[in-house]
């Protein structure tokens, strides 16, 4: 009897998960999907040229304190940048001031000194993601 309570036992056990994973959708489930940026180009019209030897990608948190600044450098790999808090203000060599928002994202300039800057009143808080190289800095300081 005991075999056969085990048996019983089991077969159920199979029943019920195969009806829960039929049941189980194998698709997006209350999936938004909201395109930040699609370009090939940065912000200032540089095409966007990705390493051709083994590519990294680095993705850092950053945040800048009301009246700080990153600091001049500048970038030899591309990278995306979405602004989470906050204004970042830009300042590039050449090209112009530019301001991005909470909500924003950019494709950052390469190759072309700049700083940027939070000249409001609460923290800047940003994401960056690097499509760098192996072995090569993302970021460069003079």
């Amino acid at each position: 009897m005991r075999d056969s309570t085990l048996s019983l036992a089991a077969c159920l056990l199979f029943a019920t998960s195969s009806a829960v994973a039929q049941s189980t959708p194998t698709g997006p489930v209350g999936l938004t999907l909201t395109t930040i940026i699609q370009t090939e180009t940065t912000m200032i019209g540089q095409p966007i040229r990705f390493p051709q030897t083994d590519g990294q990608i680095t993705a850092v948190l950053a945040e800048v304190a009301p009246g700080g600044q990153v600091g001049r450098h500048l970038h030899p790999v591309p990278l995306f940048v979405y602004i989470l808090e906050g204004t970042l203000t830009i300042d590039m060599e050449k090209h112009g001031v530019h301001a991005f928002k909470a909500d924003e994202g950019l494709a950052e300039i390469v190759h072309t000194w700049h700083n940027g800057r939070n000249l409001g009143d609460k923290p800047c808080k940003f994401l960056i993601v690097f499509a760098g190289q192996k072995g090569t800095p993302n970021l460069v300081r003079p």
